[in-house]
């Protein structure tokens, strides 16, 4: 076992609970989708709208709230999800919805995330066809100009290169996982406090097979950028990446960056 630290003990909120998403949906993959979230009022709408544009559906929707002061809980029970309370910072929230999940597989997506429509059936057949145990894709941002563009088509680069080269990637925006393989390396190491998706990823790796696609491409926003600006935020990214490199997992709170 990884996950240092108690385990969070969730509570449910209203109904309902397991069941298909999107409801009445002709085909459902055998996915459990796990969102963390705090205070994400204004962007999980998004996140489930473009999962009922799905054209296959998932096995649930599950919701972890790390004690939102804003209207997250009544959204996300109003939008069908099955929602819990009780969460944390984002790994140890994914570990705890890992926990009630029943799908074969594991698709934790951040709030502020949104999906192309082909974007579920295009992994779940990958999924079938037995080509990986984990994979996390590339990423757009959901406005700014050219600059911005190109620092995420950079990044989705290099962390597709880095990943077939052996040091693996990831963005925690989206990550799917064998739910079995999520147990077996222990979940997220709920002592690392930036970045835990990516020394995540590296123990998936020594584990079973993990990739970064191409397609499908997520759509993120752009909140950190418009809060720290292009460089500012860029040159954080770069700094814990080195300090990772150099130092090794980061298990203290000197980036600041959940606030």
């Amino acid at each position: 076992m990884v996950a240092h630290g108690p385990a969070l003990r969730l509570t449910r909120v209203g109904s309902p609970g397991h069941r298909p998403f999107p409801p009445g949906h002709g085909r459902a993959a055998d996915i459990s989708v796990v969102v963390p979230v705090l205070n994400e009022a204004r962007w999980l709408p998004r996140l489930i709208e473009s999962l009922t544009r799905q054209s296959v559906g998932v096995r649930e929707v599950l919701v972890v709230d790390a004690g939102s002061s804003d209207d997250t809980p009544r959204i996300a029970q109003e939008l069908g999800t099955c929602a819990f309370e009780g969460g944390g910072l984002p790994g140890p929230s994914r570990n705890a919805g890992a926990e009630q999940a029943e799908g074969e597989w594991l698709l934790f997506l951040d709030a502020d995330v949104s999906l192309p429509p082909d974007a579920i059936e295009r992994i779940w057949q990958a999924a079938t066809r037995n080509e990986f145990d984990a994979a996390s894709t590339s990423f757009v941002p959901d406005r700014g100009g050219r600059a911005v563009a190109l620092q995420h088509t950079l990044s989705s680069t290099y962390f597709r290169w880095s990943t077939a080269l052996g040091w693996p990637h990831s963005i925690g925006g989206f990550l799917f996982v064998r739910r079995a393989l999520h147990h077996d390396v222990g979940g997220f190491d709920a002592s690392v406090m930036v970045a835990e998706d990516q020394d995540y990823v590296v123990r998936l790796r020594k584990s079973g097979r993990y990739t970064f696609l191409r397609r499908p491409r997520v759509e993120i926003a752009q909140r950190r950028f418009e809060q720290e600006g292009l460089l500012r935020q860029s040159a954080k990214w770069l700094a814990i990446e080195l300090h990772r490199v150099f130092r090794g997992e980061i298990r203290t709170d000197r980036f600041r960056y959940f606030g």
